[in-house]
This record gives structure tokens, sequence and C-alpha cells, in this order.
């Protein structure tokens, strides 16, 4: 009798301790990355623990290439799957993958204004830190590429890219 008290009585317990275990283990990572901001590309993210190891996330761009008279813009929102192999999902190296939607504006080489949208496709490798005595403040770098799946004749400019390395030094809140 008394061992199926004390069992119900861990039973009724485990939540709690769980809950308060967690407690400290930020679930959310919501970043932007500053020194991207030097060469004109604005990027900001949100990164969402879903499991153990797994993480979903969105962000977007608004990124300028090429010289005056032969600019090109692009302004993408992208969908992101990460996977920590540590088992710990928003700290240390991931791996992962990106879909999204990408809107690309420029001059073509007649001089006419050229607009295009296309699905993009992309990996990533990364690494991030959540340092702080709450884990708090969250650091993360990494590269990975990025392929716009659109018809190279849609924009003519010569800085026009359709794939290209990406990479990510961000700073940001985990909560």
């Amino acid at each position: 009798m008394r061992n199926k008290v004390l069992a119900v009585a861990a039973a009724l317990l485990l939540p709690f301790a769980v809950a308060s275990a967690q407690k400290n283990v930020p679930h959310n990572v919501l970043s932007i990355q500053p020194l991207n901001a030097v060469y004109t590309a604005y990027s900001a993210e949100y990164e969402r623990r879903t499991g153990s190891a797994w993480t979903l996330g969105v962000g977007g761009t608004h990124w300028n290439v090429g010289d005056e008279g032969n600019e090109v813009t692009y302004q993408s929102a992208d969908v992101k799957v990460r996977y920590y192999p540590s088992g710990h999902a928003l700290m240390g190296f991931s791996l992962g993958g990106m879909a999204g939607y990408t809107s690309i504006a420029g001059k073509s080489s007649t001089g006419f204004d050229e607009k295009a949208s296309a699905p993009t496709f992309g990996i990533l490798l990364e690494y991030q830190w959540l340092m702080g005595a709450s884990k708090n403040f969250g650091l993360a770098i990494g590269a990975g590429a990025k392929s716009v799946m659109i018809d190279e004749d849609k924009i003519t400019s010569s800085s026009f890219i359709k794939a290209y390395p990406t990479s990510r030094v961000s700073i940001g809140y985990a909560f």
C-alpha cells in the first residue's frame, strides 16, 4: 500500500519537477544579424525549439547587391528547420534546411525595371551559444547556400545572382 501511495505522489509531482527543471532552458530565440547590415543586408529570425534536438524558425532578409544603376534587390522570407545532433536544441552545432520565397527587383541591361518572384531552397551549417546566468543572450555563427528557383532570363542585370553562399553572425534574445 505504501509503495502505491509513493507511486501516485511521484506521478502527481512529476509534471512540476519537469517544469521546474526546464524553467531555465529557453525555447525561443529572436535574433538579428548586425554585421550583414554593413553590406546592406538586413536580416531577422525567430527560432523555436520543437523537440529535444529540433527547431523550427522563420526569417526575413532584405538585400541590395550591385552598383547604382545596376542594382538588384532581394526580399525573402524563409522557413528553417534545424537539427542539433547533441540533442540540445538551440545550443551547439546544427545543420538544417530552408525553403521560402524571394522577390527580386532590378534594372535590365537596357535600363528597364524588372521584377520576378520564385521559391528558394537552401542548406545551413551553424553553431549557437546561449550565454548569461539565465541563458538569455544568443550568439550564432554559420554558413550555408541558397538557390532561387527562377529562370535566369527574368532578371537580366549583371548583378543578379541565382545561387549564392549565405553567412550568419547573429545576436539575439532567448526566452
